[in-house]
């Protein structure tokens, strides 16, 4: 040690004064740093001590109504549904839940208001997590989530007076029920006919053997009219494969399958609803085309200028019927309050049509200046869409039809059910005394002729011409005459609110 420390005194002495004392003080430096590196610091720092009450913290909040569509529940629902024992609702594990509450609320409408919010906000975490299938155009694929533009998805029900479908759901139906002169068993018989179309639908996503787009169509729109979707949690996937099936019966060239037009005039109806209320993509494009190629056939010239305006069995006949018409209207007017508009030329030539077919009397005609209770409903209802709901001629109209009665067991023709199903609409749009009178003659016996499992079999029994098709054409026709009540709103209410809107978007 000592003759290192010599020979570095030596070397450092044999430096210029300069280095000398540069090397000390970088030494010197050096030492200092090590000093204070191998000091202990210790921050003394006040010790904080976390205290926990003793108490259980609450069980995780389940979501215990994910269905966005089950705004009517206030009373056991115990009717008639498949997979029970009669007695109850008690099903076979995964079809419908062993309650269901649909009662009429309040009769307060402003206690039904506080909760008016459910209507905007529908899509709940839990709905968009249910699956639905993912559709071409030519059939069905594996069951996904999420929306996309493969998918028949959702982007929810517009808000009140935007689309008019928003009064099928939330408190918002319940009010319309209690306005129109609905009741407990009106919705208990609709849930019940619902269940009974979702057990029976085929694998297709359609219903029955036979004139299946037609029926697919009024299936369809049961479900619709009373607000469910692709993401209902009991009728989600029903209503999707209903979708699928129909998107892939319009062909290319703008006309369903087979060709028959009082089955594009159903189509037409059904995709309409089901765009208006899902804005699908999927369901878009098949729907204009729908309507382009409906809109050709309109303009085929009649061989009788009065049928002018008109359609009739195929694109390409020179004739046209009200029952047809009636039909494609009812699609052309839905297409329009989804957001897809036909020229107004469209509306105006379908509507001089049915004034060439009116009776002086008051009422409209199959092919010709006449009037059948059936027909005249027909009319009536498609001139109330067309903006004529407060000419004189519609009021003689409604006169006619308000001598009619409803006789299940002996019905006036073996179409009866499709009449029935046609003045319940025009009646109810008449409002006042119209529908007083017929809501009266027309639900409660709906009601009582429904079949224990939930479907209906057509009025007059083996003698119906509407059981040729099975039962869920007349289920279809009877559910969506029980879902009157908040399907569509009363014209001058539609006029009213969207005038109160714009107003007050101003």
């Amino acid at each position: 040690m000592k003759v290192l420390t010599g020979k570095f005194i030596a070397w450092l002495m044999g430096l210029t004064t300069f280095i000398r004392y540069l090397v000390i003080a970088v030494m010197f430096h050096v030492l200092i740093l090590f000093v204070m590196g191998s000091v202990k610091i210790v921050a003394e720092m006040p010790k904080i001590i976390a205290a926990f009450d003793s108490a259980t913290l609450p069980p995780p909040v389940k979501d215990i109504d994910a269905d966005p569509f089950a705004a009517l529940r206030d009373f056991d629902y115990n009717g008639p549904t498949l997979g029970g024992n009669g007695a109850g609702v008690k099903t076979a594990a995964g079809t419908t839940p062993t309650e269901y509450k649909a009662k009429i609320t309040s009769a307060d409408k402003s206690a039904a208001d506080t909760q008016v919010a459910e209507v905007f906000g529908v899509i709940s975490e839990s709905a968009n997590a249910v699956a639905r299938l993912q559709s071409g155009f030519g059939g069905m694929a594996a069951p996904t989530t999420g929306f996309g533009d493969g998918k028949i998805g959702t982007a929810g029900i517009k808000t009140p007076g935007s689309a008019g479908f928003s009064q099928r759901v939330g408190p918002s139906r319940t009010r319309k029920i209690q306005a129109g002169g609905g009741s407990s068993e009106t919705e208990k018989a609709v849930v019940a006919a619902l269940r009974w179309l979702k057990e029976h639908q085929n694998k297709d996503g359609s219903w029955g053997a036979d004139r299946t787009e037609a029926i697919g169509a009024l299936g369809l729109l049961s479900f619709l009219g009373h607000g469910e979707t692709p993401d209902s949690e009991e009728f989600g996937v029903t209503v999707t494969k209903a979708i699928s099936y129909l998107v892939s019966r319009v062909g290319a060239n703008g006309y369903v399958n087979s060709g028959i037009m009082y089955e594009q005039g159903a189509v037409t109806l059904a995709l309409s609803e089901a765009y208006g209320m899902t804005q699908s993509p999927v369901v878009k494009e098949p729907l204009e085309r729908l309507i382009k190629g409906t809109l050709t056939a309109q303009k085929v010239k009649k061989a009788n200028p009065i049928h002018q305006g008109g359609w009739h069995y195929g694109p390409d006949y020179p004739t046209a019927d009200t029952s047809v018409s009636g039909w494609i209207i009812m699609g052309l007017k839905s297409a329009r309050i989804a957001g897809i508009q036909a020229p107004d030329e469209a509306y105006q030539n379908a509507s001089k049509y049915l004034w060439n077919v009116y009776d002086p009397q008051g009422g409209f005609g199959y092919n010709a200046a006449s009037r059948t209770p059936n027909m005249t409903a027909v009319g009536v209802l498609c001139q109330v869409f067309l903006g004529h709901g407060d000419s004189p001629k519609i009021k003689k109209a409604l006169d006619y039809l308000k001598q009619q009665k409803v006789d299940w067991d002996k019905p006036s023709s073996g179409n009866a059910l499709y009449g029935w199903y046609y003045m319940t609409q025009a009646m109810f749009q008449g409002g006042g005394a119209y529908w007083e009178y017929w809501n009266k003659e027309i639900r409660d016996k709906l009601v009582k002729a429904q079949a224990p499992d939930g479907h209906w079999d057509g009025p007059g029994g083996a003698k119906s011409s509407e059981n040729a098709y099975g039962p869920a054409y007349p289920t279809a026709l009877c559910c969506l005459s029980l879902e009157v009540y908040y399907r569509y709103l009363p014209i001058y209410q539609d006029m009213e609110h969207k005038s109160g809107l714009s107003s007050h978007a101003q």
